[in-house]
């Protein structure tokens, strides 16, 4: 019975050193996750978040975990800030100095809200950092690493960022506007995006006024169209 016992046992051990055998080694599934990294995302423009199939992510072992970090932060990221952003700033433009006044309430709420969305980058991107601190890289992945975490991480929180101060800009000259004829009603008459003010030092104050939105309305379309290059390439 014992040389039974014994036969199973070296079995078992065979077949475990067997199945080890037929997997991928670590240097195997590093260089396959590197040329992954250097293949499908560095050498295409914008950001771009391939998902490989099972057969793939298998071929790279533990490291698919490690692209998992970048895509979680991309996950948080578009539910937190991205998907807010695209409806609050779609539901917040006004359509006319009219809209401006009558709607003031909600493009008040709207800007508020932009704050709860840097507020959600700041921590989606700390999430982030912590993950990637926990990783353990062979130095010929950690470079190549790097550079990944910095094209499909670093620089899309920074230039997300970027949009914050001028959308609040953006609304605070808007909101500046409403309430100045708001202030001023009985002296301003508003038709759609015309302005009748007879008295001539608040008729300057009024066109100031404008002028300052469309400043920045003009400088968060531009801080808008960055970030849609950057995501796309172009």
């Amino acid at each position: 019975m014992m040389q039974a016992g014994l036969r199973n046992l070296l079995a078992c051990l065979f077949a475990v050193l067997l199945l080890a055998a037929c997997g991928p080694s670590e240097p195997d599934q590093r260089k396959a996750f590197i040329g992954f990294l250097q293949t499908d995302i560095l050498a295409r423009p914008g950001v771009r978040l391939p998902r490989p199939d099972a057969e793939k992510q298998k071929s790279f072992g533990d490291y698919a975990g490690h692209y998992a970090v970048i895509l979680r932060f991309h996950e948080r990221m578009n539910t937190t800030v991205g998907k807010p952003m695209q409806e609050a700033t779609a539901k917040a433009a006004p359509r006319s100095i009219e809209d401006v006044v009558a709607r003031k309430t909600e493009i008040a709420a709207v800007r508020a809200g932009f704050t709860q969305m840097r507020q959600a980058l700041d921590a989606a991107l700390a999430a982030a950092e912590s993950e990637r601190a926990a990783l353990k890289q062979p130095e010929d992945l950690a470079k190549v690493y790097a550079s990944a975490y910095q094209k499909l991480v670093t620089e899309p929180a920074a230039t997300v960022r970027e949009v914050f101060p001028v959308t609040d800009e953006t609304f605070a000259a808007i909101l500046a506007l409403a309430e100045l004829i708001e202030a001023n009603k009985a002296a301003i008459r508003v038709s759609g995006s015309q302005v009748d003010v007879r008295n001539t030092a608040l008729r300057n104050r009024v066109q100031a006024a404008i002028t300052a939105m469309n400043t920045k309305q003009s400088a968060m379309t531009a801080a808008q169209q960055k970030l849609r290059q950057m995501v796309y390439g172009n």
